[in-house]
């Protein structure tokens, strides 16, 4: 029985009551996805029945586009699915974002108790029926409770992953999962209702924080992780100039906002342990698309600069601050920026965040311009590398933030005792 305020609509309460129960629920957030949401509804539906015969399941699409609603309904409902896999069409409310559209995803998967739950972007180019099986089969076979996704993604994709989310989480909680903010995710039943009764709608949570909010959850509550090999992910390298700016503010401010609550437990952490791959090792592929060059990267990070240039030298480590400030001088052919610096400035600011009273918007957007960066720095180190030697780069690094960790015990303790003397 449900104690916390739905946020379903009475049609989609009702379609709720008709099916009475689930054993799977693949929810599928769209926002004007018209052009790719058939194909991926038409591969879920294909692999349930391929992969899972005779098991109840609902394939939900949660819109946030009212305006591209009724054009997403008429898509959806026209694909054609097998006896035993029903449909579901309904609009989110809350927070324009990814997060409120899995909050009603969380709602419908615990009022149907379903025991599966597993979430698939809507703008997939790359989805096959056996993700279903890869992303499912560690919790319907193994009795694990929640699934990362392992893609094979460009060098110059993911560099939210690859220069944050993956080195910190690891770092914080000792669980090497190389894509926590993956986008496809598998789950129980049971952590699925843990979802749901959260209070955190109102946050970045609401926003694209949701995925990583969703790993670091899994983790600190104990729940078994795995990870499964999905083969090549195909979505177009993004700018991290201009399409990831909102998305790293919501990710980091996660990030950074869940180590205050999760305090005890990452600080009695040491070193980290690999997670267990469903699916087995695949071969390395070399990935083409447009390069992208750091040059615009560089100048941003150079602007951004002067306009935090105060707060860098308030809220850094001394030798860090001198150390960046030497990099804004430096040649952009000669452009590096160390990743030991990248470590302890994001440690430096993952304290600011916590403990220093400033808004927390802003000390995440005073972070951005050095993301970009040591995003920039990152383009040039893996110019000419292949996926191997690229990879080797990036668990380099986060072998580098593991390392810096007491650094980070450190600042976080003073900045704490301060804070109280304050």
């Amino acid at each position: 029985m449900r104690t916390s305020r739905s946020i379903l609509n009475a049609e989609c309460i009702q379609q709720i009551k008709e099916l009475e129960r689930v054993d799977f629920l693949v929810g599928i957030p769209s926002h004007r996805d018209t052009e790719t949401i058939s194909r991926v509804v038409a591969a879920t539906a294909e692999g349930l029945n391929k992969y899972f015969p005779g098991l109840k399941a609902l394939i939900v699409n949660a819109s946030g586009d009212p305006e591209s609603f009724p054009h997403t309904h008429s898509t959806i409902m026209k694909v054609p699915v097998p006896k035993g896999i029903y449909k579901m069409v309904t609009h989110y409310r809350g927070v324009p974002g990814k997060g409120s559209a899995f909050r009603t995803i969380f709602e419908i998967a615990d009022r149907l108790g379903a025991r599966i739950v597993i979430t698939l972007d809507a703008d997939l180019r790359s989805m096959k029926p056996k993700w279903i099986k890869l992303l499912a089969d560690p919790i319907y076979k193994y009795s694990f409770g929640f699934v990362t996704p392992l893609y094979f993604r460009h060098k110059h994709d993911g560099t939210i992953t690859n220069n944050i989310a993956y080195p910190l989480t690891r770092a914080l909680y000792g669980l090497r999962v190389r894509q926590p903010i993956g986008g496809e995710f598998c789950f129980s039943g049971a952590l699925a209702k843990l979802f749901s009764h959260q209070d955190v709608w109102d946050t970045d949570i609401a926003k694209f924080g949701i995925d990583v909010w969703m790993t670091t959850t899994a983790i600190t509550e104990g729940f078994r992780l795995s990870q499964a090999s999905m083969g090549v992910k195909l979505h177009d390298p993004r700018d991290p100039s201009t399409d990831l700016g909102p998305m790293f503010h919501q990710v980091v401010g996660t990030l950074f906002a869940t180590m205050r609550e999760h305090e005890v437990k990452w600080k009695a952490i040491e070193g980290s342990v690999p997670v267990y791959r469903y699916g087995g090792e695949s071969k390395q592929r070399e990935l083409k698309v447009k390069e992208e060059s750091p040059d615009h990267l560089i100048q941003r990070f150079k602007a951004g600069y002067k306009t935090h240039e105060a707060f860098y030298r308030h809220y850094l480590n001394v030798d860090c601050y001198k150390e960046l400030k030497k990099i804004t001088l430096s040649d952009p052919a000669n452009f590096h920026f160390p990743e030991e610096l990248w470590a302890q400035i994001v440690y430096d600011f993952a304290v600011t965040y916590n403990w220093s009273g400033e808004e927390a918007r802003y000390t995440v957007g005073a972070l951005t311009p050095i993301y970009f960066g040591r995003t920039a720095s990152f383009m040039l180190e893996v110019e000419g590398m292949g996926a191997i030697m690229v990879e080797a780069l990036i668990e380099g690094q986060a072998r580098i933030f593991e390392e810096y960790k007491p650094y980070l015990i450190r600042r976080w303790d003073e900045a704490k005792a301060n804070s109280k003397r304050g």
